[in-house]
């Protein structure tokens, strides 16, 4: 029996980028390639000649479906495949798709597509369409854009069958770098709008316009456009009607419409009641009109029914993660932290590289007084199967300000630690230690460091320097932010004055050069030196903790000179920065170029985030001493100076 012949057929125009990855991820998977150019004026012909394929040049012509059908006519496969320069097929796929075309019975097979949209780090929608199917000279797409193949097959065979597959193509194209470089909306909209000109009774058009409409946040414009379909279609034998509903619900829930929401959903749950995304968003429409009960019932129920089926288009989370997630903020919300705290602890579960349910996690066992088991709790509820996993947990409690747990914690990060890494532990609990104000402990750890005289012995004793200036000592050391201390406490005594910040976003503790917002922990053990305003706000974390309040007052008032620009005096910054360039070895001719105050200093806006961070954690210490009786009794305020404390500014996981 002869195999079946698979064939990829394409259309490219200026793609050199994204073509090659396209290319090698159906190596193996396909027999030939047709690429049909529209015009590109860069490599894409000869890249795709590279990978093998033939290459038809086509005028463009404001049509999708003629430049897809060009390509047909040169395919000799039995079965056609096609796929976008900005898509590549999944390596499973590619190694299924040939048993899925040679036990087939079926017309056309659905791909299941994993889009991938803003940074491409906020998850995936997933949508099952019509991607492989059985070459014939009558199959032949329809339309100007979105072009579809489905009609003509069923008009050859009125009895053409289907199958979804677990196939998955990966398509990045609507990532926000990729859609502003290409102005995808736009050419999307402009060809929307002609194509309704065309056929204005063609619900299919108007669909596909609103979504462009949606993908912009012109939601009252959508939301119209979406009418003028659902007013042309049967739901019932519609195959995009599911989402038709959901995506007039999203406009409606964009403009705070809520009600009309909620009676959308239950509309539609009546012809689709497996569709889980539409009981999860019941359970977001109810907690916005404040009925919890409803809320919680309905979000119990999208994690009961699971993912929905895979003929629908779903969001990546939908029934297990996300709907967690979503279920601990409505708990946190009703001061069920128990529940919040279980829900999230499945969130990661669903999906281990998840993050925000850990910092909740943390976050509202350290409000509660329960720090003391999150380690218990991190140990039996979730797999630390590696250094990296443990280094992010380690981080994520260094940020939610678990110090205790983290120090627990910190020793499991290497079964067999080299010396380097020894050391490297070593500063990482001493970082730990100051931010609880330890300064003892601290200074316990960084000076054997800075003894074996390693790569981290210089970090470790500017530390000690810091140390000494905040405890009062005399300092007459090299440590360029020490310097600054000392002059800027010099320059600012007897002054009242109060700061003066605006919030900024809380950062972690991070390593010099690591501007990023990875996680502090990961940044500690990699490298241990850190920019001035790091190193700032890791000593005004430790000066709450112990109560330290004039020496954080001063660390405040500086920092707010600083970024005020009312800091040191124009010789007084040369002298820091001289004595930075000499620890640095980079000083030229006795000349300072470039003069910071101390390192990181023109980074005004790292500044403001450890400013705030100090201001948060002072602010939340004091609500903790206030919830507690003088005889270890819990206040009667206690519920609300709790909701207050988790309400405080602080890192979340989320992307800025």
């Amino acid at each position: 029996m002869r195999a079946e012949r698979i064939s990829l057929c394409m259309i490219v125009k200026d793609e050199e980028e994204l073509l090659p990855h396209c290319l090698a991820s159906v190596q193996g998977a396909v027999d030939e390639i047709i690429v049909v150019d529209t015009g590109s004026s860069d490599r894409s012909a000869e890249i795709a000649q590279q990978y093998g394929a033939l290459v038809v040049g086509f005028e463009w012509c404001e049509d999708f479906a003629a430049a897809r059908n060009a390509g047909l006519e040169r395919a000799s496969g039995d079965w056609i495949l096609f796929l976008d320069a900005d898509e590549a097929l999944d390596r499973v796929a590619r190694e299924q798709i040939r048993s899925w075309t040679s036990v087939s019975g079926c017309d056309g097979l659905f791909l299941n597509i994993h889009n991938y949209t803003g940074t491409g780090q906020q998850g995936v929608t997933v949508n099952p369409v019509l991607r492989l199917f059985r070459n014939a000279p009558e199959h032949r797409f329809e339309g100007r854009i979105h072009e579809q193949i489905a009609a003509a097959i069923c008009r050859r065979n009125p009895e053409a069958a289907f199958h979804v597959t677990d196939m998955v193509i990966h398509h990045y194209g609507y990532q926000t770098a990729i859609v502003e470089r290409k102005d995808k909306v736009n050419r999307n909209v402009r060809l929307l709008q002609q194509a309704v000109e065309e056929e204005p009774n063609q619900p299919f058009h108007h669909y596909n316009l609103g979504v462009e409409y949606l993908r912009v946040g012109e939601a009252e414009r959508a939301l119209e456009t979406f009418g003028v379909a659902r007013m042309g279609i049967d739901p019932a034998v519609t195959s995009y009607a599911h989402l038709l509903f959901k995506y007039e619900i999203r406009c409606l829930q964009h403009l705070n419409r809520w009600q009309e929401a909620l009676d959308r959903i239950d509309a539609a749950l009546e012809l689709f009641p497996e569709y889980t995304d539409l009981m999860h968003h019941r359970g977001v429409c109810a907690d916005a009109l404040g009925d919890a009960d409803r809320a919680e019932y309905s979000l119990r129920e999208a994690v009961r029914m699971g993912p929905p089926p895979p003929i629908y288009h779903t969001e990546e989370g939908i029934g297990t993660y996300q709907t967690w997630y979503t279920l601990g903020r409505l708990l946190e919300g009703r001061a069920d932290l128990e529940g919040a705290v279980d829900a999230y602890v499945e969130a990661v579960r669903a999906k281990s590289s998840l993050l925000p349910p850990l910092y909740r996690i943390f976050r509202i066992m350290r409000v509660s007084g329960q720090e003391h088991q999150i380690p218990e709790l991190v140990r039996e509820r979730f797999a630390l199967s590696s250094e990296e996993a443990t280094h992010k947990v380690l981080g994520i409690l260094e940020q939610s300000r678990c110090y205790d747990a983290a120090l627990q914690l910190l020793p499991g990060i290497s079964s067999q630690p080299s010396a380097e890494m020894r050391e490297r532990l070593s500063v990482a609990e001493a970082m730990l230690q100051i931010q609880q104000g330890r300064w003892n402990k601290a200074r316990l750890k960084l000076e054997p460091v800075q003894r074996k005289k390693g790569m981290l012995a210089i970090s470790s004793a500017r530390w000690l320097e810091r140390l000494e200036w905040i405890e009062g000592k005399e300092v007459n050391g090299d440590d360029p932010l020490t310097l600054w201390l000392k002059l800027s406490s010099q320059v600012g005594e007897g002054t009242n004055e109060e700061p003066d910040v605006k919030t900024g976003r809380i950062a972690g503790l991070r390593a010099t050069k690591k501007k990023d917002t990875d996680s502090g922990m990961d940044g500690t053990v990699a490298g241990a030196e850190y920019d001035g305003w790091q190193a700032l706000g890791l000593m005004m974390e430790g000066c709450v903790q112990s109560g330290r309040w004039k020496e954080l007052h001063s660390l405040i008032q500086m920092c707010r000179q600083q970024l005020a620009g009312e800091g040191l005096s124009v010789e007084q910054s040369v002298r820091v920065g001289e004595k930075e360039k000499e620890m640095e070895g980079k000083k030229e001719n006795g000349k300072v170029s470039d003069i910071d105050s101390f390192p990181g200093a023109s980074d005004t806006l790292t500044g403001t985030s450890w400013l705030v961070k100090g201001l948060v954690s002072a602010a939340d210490h004091h609500l903790e001493v206030f919830a507690q009786h003088t005889d270890g009794q819990r206040h009667r305020c206690w519920p609300v100076v709790q909701h207050i404390r988790l309400e405080l500014p602080g890192a979340d996981g989320f992307e800025s």
